[in-house]
């Protein structure tokens, strides 16, 4: 409720200060006159400390003393209105409402109250109990034509016509004749079944502006649109006469070849109109909405035959946005199996008008999925400059650069995400970017900083499982708060119990706490001992590093032949992260440490 927020900081306020004198009728004394003079002092003083107050924004003591005003005088409309405004703020609707019903009665010549009050009641969409108090209002300041508006939409959501066309009337005399309100009240006169005063309102309209043909096309199209086809074509002819080439008169024209089953000139009009070089963009859209529509429903080689239109076009107009987001419209509808040219038609609309996000989100979501780094990279480097709020674009320029092995800008792309993030940023998509940023500074060797990262992203999101599976394997790694990491892989292994990466962390921790026989157990269900060989190589979850550890848990378990097995199996799998004591543990068929 605006009115609220305005009213608590001082603005737009159009009270005057609490007076002894007169309110609403000079024949009955108000309240304050009534209080005792002592009253009178302490009431003012304290109305006057809770504007201070207020102003400061210093709203619970505002409150306090306002309702110390209602406790010496109960019936003071400045006091009734401002403790109004707190209530709601404080949800207590029905009090407010009643506060303010109170404040308008007692001051029956101010506006403002009356004001507030009905914009209460439009903000709970209860229309019909606005309705007095704005009758209120515009009688109490009659030029004002945005209440006299919505007076007449509350009167026309009311079925009562005539009292809205009588407020258009009156917005007529203060603004003059305008195409809007004849415009209305010509729907007015129809929904109540006076076609002629309807029409008389559009012939008015065009009386008070001669030259404007729109106006005189508009009862054509009416004229049309009831039936009266003749006399629709006269009017036609009117304006051709007029003004030969007016593009609107053609699609008037295109619509009564309709109406009349003229369907030769239909087409022949409407062709010339959609390739001729003249043709404005939103009419040959409009056009082309139709041809498409009329070719996919009636013919089968509609689908060829729009593609060659489109084709035809395009040498007309060349790289223009309205056709080339038609285009996309008709392939998302009946060619879906084309992505290559749908993707090409997303490229060009994002290069034409970078704002479309609709587009971008298309786009990067592609080349992700493709793996097209190079491209997802531009795109996202374009994406931050404008739309530099939406945290997408820094995530995946991160994931493209990281991809490409560009580190330090993959670490640069998420903290200037988040350094975006608002609060009405995704909490998810805002604990992704903490967490990648983790895992690059850890790459980076920059180990605390990125389990404060990670802490972090705990913070937005607590069951963000990469971070947990990461942050957990790195603590177990340094043989640090080993506790906490059991925590947070175990809590992974809830949520995807079947996931190789998140089951070999899990069974490590178990390990580096010197939980042997649990760590088998979690270990087997990654490398199970009655795999073969090829099947393990071959599995791109398994790693080198993975069968290092299954190798490392069958030793300590006592199952040397096994741990050997897995040993030289992640020897030949290699890999970066693998132990350099891992060809010492071969040579001497042993687990060691050093």
């Amino acid at each position: 409720m605006a009115i609220v927020v305005l009213a608590l900081y001082g603005c737009h306020s159009q009270k005057t200060p609490i007076s002894s004198g007169v309110e609403g009728s000079s024949s009955v004394p108000s309240a304050v006159s009534l209080l005792s003079e002592n009253d009178r002092m302490r009431l003012s003083y304290l109305y006057q400390e809770a504007a201070r107050q207020k102003m400061l924004g210093h709203h619970v003591a505002a409150f306090d003393l306002l309702q110390h005003c209602a406790q010496i005088c109960p019936d003071v409309p400045e006091v009734l209105f401002d403790l109004a405004l707190y209530r709601m703020l404080l949800r207590q609707d029905s009090t407010a409402e009643s506060l303010l019903q109170r404040a308008a009665a007692l001051d029956a010549r101010n506006a403002y109250y009356k004001e507030s009050l009905a914009s209460y009641y439009l903000d709970h969409r209860k229309a019909d109990q606005a309705l007095p108090y704005l009758e209120q209002l515009v009688t109490l300041q009659p030029k004002r034509t945005d209440v006299l508006s919505q007076l007449v939409n509350i009167y026309s959501g009311l079925d009562r016509s005539e009292d809205a066309i009588r407020a258009l009337d009156r917005i007529e005399l203060l603004e003059g004749k305008m195409a809007s309100v004849s415009y209305r009240k010509y729907a007015l006169y129809m929904g109540m079944q006076e076609e002629k005063k309807a029409f008389e309102e559009l012939e008015a309209l065009c009386r008070e502006y001669p030259h404007e043909m729109s106006y005189r096309l508009a009862i054509g199209n009416q004229l049309l649109k009831v039936g009266r086809t003749d006399e629709a074509l006269q009017v036609y002819e009117q304006v051709r006469a007029t003004e030969p080439d007016n593009a609107q008169l053609k699609l008037s024209m295109l619509e009564y070849y309709r109406e009349t089953n003229a369907d030769s000139l239909y087409y022949t009009t409407r062709d010339s109109l959609l390739f001729a070089p003249q043709t404005e963009a939103e009419m040959r859209v409009a056009l082309l909405r139709d041809y498409i529509s009329e070719a996919m429903e009636n013919d089968s080689t509609g689908r060829q035959r729009v593609t060659e239109t489109l084709d035809l076009l395009d040498s007309i107009q060349p790289r223009n946005l309205d056709l080339l987001q038609l285009r996309a419209a008709f392939l998302a509808s009946y060619a879906k199996e084309d992505e290559a040219a749908f993707v090409s038609i997303m490229d060009q609309i994002n290069e034409l008008e970078p704002a479309n996000t609709q587009a971008l989100f298309y786009l990067i979501g592609y080349y992700a999925n493709h793996q097209d780094f190079q491209r997802l990279e531009d795109l996202c480097r374009r994406g931050v400059l404008t739309h530099p709020e939406e945290l997408i674009c820094h995530l995946y320029l991160g994931l493209a650069c990281y991809q490409q092995d560009k580190k330090a800008e993959a670490l640069k792309a998420f903290e200037d995400g988040v350094v975006q993030k608002t609060p009405e940023s995704r909490p998810a998509m805002v604990a992704d970017l903490y967490s990648l940023m983790g895992d690059v500074l850890h790459e980076m060797g920059r180990e605390r900083e990125a389990f404060t990262a990670y802490d972090s992203c705990l913070t937005y999101q607590d069951d963000n499982i990469g971070c947990l599976n990461n942050y957990a394997y790195y603590l177990s790694l340094l043989n640090e708060q080993l506790d906490k990491a059991e925590e947070m892989s175990y809590r992974t292994i809830r949520m995807e119990p079947n996931n190789k990466t998140y089951l070999d962390t899990y069974a490590w921790i178990l390990f580096m706490k010197e939980r042997y026989s649990e760590a088998q157990i979690y270990i087997d269900r990654v490398c199970p001992p009655d795999s073969t060989d090829s099947v393990l190589v071959a599995d791109p979850m398994v790693s080198g590093v993975v069968l290092e550890h299954a190798g490392d848990i069958a030793a300590k378990n006592g199952r040397m032949e096994q741990a050997m097995r897995f040993w030289q199996m992640a020897q030949q799998v290699g890999g970066k992260n693998l132990t350099a004591l891992l060809p010492k543990k071969i040579k001497l068929k042993k687990y060691v440490e050093k």
